[in-house]
């Protein structure tokens, strides 16, 4: 009896923080940093100032959970979409890049994004997101030298795939205040020819060597 209470509780504290957390990243994306204060996502969320801060003492607690959330996110999100893509398409280095910018193109990442402008000029915020920052940054390194070991084994394509990333990001936060869609194609292109030259013979995902 014990342990199903136990488990009863846990299930409804983690249910009260995806509540908190889901409203936090809707906020941040509808509404940016500075508008998302803690009132308006314990009201998204249906949930008590004391809930919130119980789960998260300080704002950028929360922020940081959140975004930390929304990375895990879009990484699995990519691994379903590039497995799928993948075994269809025989140039998977393409896929990858185009998986990829799409990701970057996500309102979500956008929002997370954008604190990184606001972060100098909050300590909280600086303090809470950089750990989170560096966590998503190794995490997507590792990634991508899962899927291509040649990255590792090579200096040039390790700062090219890390030049590919600056300039998604790039061209990513200018989207919203000065689309240039013949300017992305042309730039992905460029990516995708480079990432052939890179990875001419890369087998489908799940293809026997």
């Amino acid at each position: 009896m014990a342990s199903t209470e136990r488990r009863t509780q846990a299930a409804r504290r983690e249910g009260t923080r995806t509540a908190l957390l889901e409203a936090t990243i809707a906020s941040l994306v509808e509404l940016g940093y500075t508008r998302t204060t803690t009132t308006e996502v314990v009201r998204r969320a249906g949930l008590s100032q004391g809930a919130l801060f119980k789960h998260f003492p300080t704002k950028g607690d929360l922020v940081a959970a959140a975004t930390t959330r929304l990375f895990d996110d879009l990484i699995q999100d990519f691994d379903r979409a590039f497995a799928a893509a993948a075994a269809e398409e025989d140039d998977v280095a393409v896929v990858a890049i185009r998986r990829l910018w799409r990701v970057f193109c996500a309102p979500e990442l956008l929002a997370v994004y954008r604190l990184y402008v606001e972060a100098p000029f909050d300590d909280e915020l600086m303090a809470a997101l950089v750990p989170v920052v560096k966590r998503h940054e190794q995490r997507v390194t590792e990634r991508a030298l899962a899927l291509f070991p040649e990255i590792g084994a090579s200096p040039e394509a390790l700062v090219l795939f890390t030049s590919m990333l600056f300039a998604m990001q790039g061209m990513a936060l200018a989207r919203p205040v000065n689309p240039n869609a013949a300017k992305e194609r042309l730039v992905l292109a460029q990516f995708e020819t480079l990432a052939r030259q890179l990875f001419p013979n890369k087998p489908k995902v799940g293809a026997r060597a």
